[in-house]
């Protein structure tokens, strides 16, 4: 008897804990929603996978991969050597596993009410792939299925700069997958972020990626207020960005938002 006295006890006061978290997060999310206009975006995707989103006053002007030099560096990890047996045939298969870590470099430039921010980027990559060898491909009859991507992880670090002040915003975005909103089919998967932050010298935000209605991503800053919420994994995106909160933090939220959808699905 006492046993089941503790277990009901112990059930009603993780129900009452998960009660009040979810109450608190609720509350904190009613005031994006009170303080904010829903903002529906028009992402005009581009040939090229990248998106000039467009939302409320805010307009990508240009969005474009940087001349610079693409950072690339290869590291083989280990080695393989196997056969295939089949009625066709034996078919060798020699290949090569590889580290492969890659850094594009892009640049964002969004029209707001009062000029314009800029955000300079990179899409970083750490991908383990199986890469057939010279003598594999002269080798083999086969080469379907040889060479593939085993894992892949990108980051999104960078930077925001507006015209309305000298406050230098830095921002990162953490395990960024992209849409395959290219691709066709009933299986295509969303966009997903794990994490991040954009901060600048005096404040930092950081990402949540749930919310208690259907935005994917909040920004909270220190105090614990959320400030802004993006819906990005659907076919057309939402914005809310509280309109109480200083504008140099508008401009730059709308800026990391721009960034975040100029990618999803590239």
């Amino acid at each position: 008897m006492r046993r089941t006295d503790t277990l009901t006890s112990l059930f009603f006061a993780t129900f009452f804990c998960c009660y009040l978290t979810a109450f608190s997060q609720a509350n904190d999310d009613s005031l994006i929603i009170a303080n904010s206009e829903r903002l529906s975006v028009k992402l005009n995707k581009g040939l090229f996978g990248l998106s000039k989103p467009a939302f409320g006053n805010y307009a990508t002007l240009n969005v474009s991969k940087l001349d610079s030099a693409v950072i690339k560096k290869k590291t083989k990890d280990s080695s393989y050597i196997g056969a295939e047996i089949s009625s066709e045939g034996t078919d060798f298969d020699q290949s090569k596993f590889m580290t492969i870590e890659k850094t594009k470099f892009y640049k964002l430039s969004l029209g707001t009410a009062s000029g314009a921010a800029e955000a300079v980027f990179a899409i970083a990559s750490v991908s383990h792939e199986k890469r057939q060898t010279f003598l594999g491909k002269m080798m083999s009859k086969n080469d379907e299925d040889k060479d593939e991507i085993l894992d892949e992880n990108r980051d999104v670090p960078g930077i925001i700069r507006e015209g309305i002040d000298s406050i230098v915003w830095k921002f990162f975005i953490d395990d960024f997958v992209s849409g395959s909103g290219q691709s066709q089919g009933p299986f295509s998967n969303p966009a997903s972020i794990a994490g991040g932050f954009l901060k600048n010298e005096h404040d930092s935000l950081y990402m949540q990626t749930y919310s208690s209605f259907e935005a994917d991503l909040v920004l909270i800053n220190q105090q614990g207020e959320h400030l802004a919420a993006l819906a990005f994994k659907q076919k057309h995106p939402t914005i809310w960005i509280r309109k109480n909160i200083d504008l140099s933090y508008q401009q730059a939220i709308a800026t990391l938002f721009a960034v975040i959808l100029s990618i999803k699905d590239y």
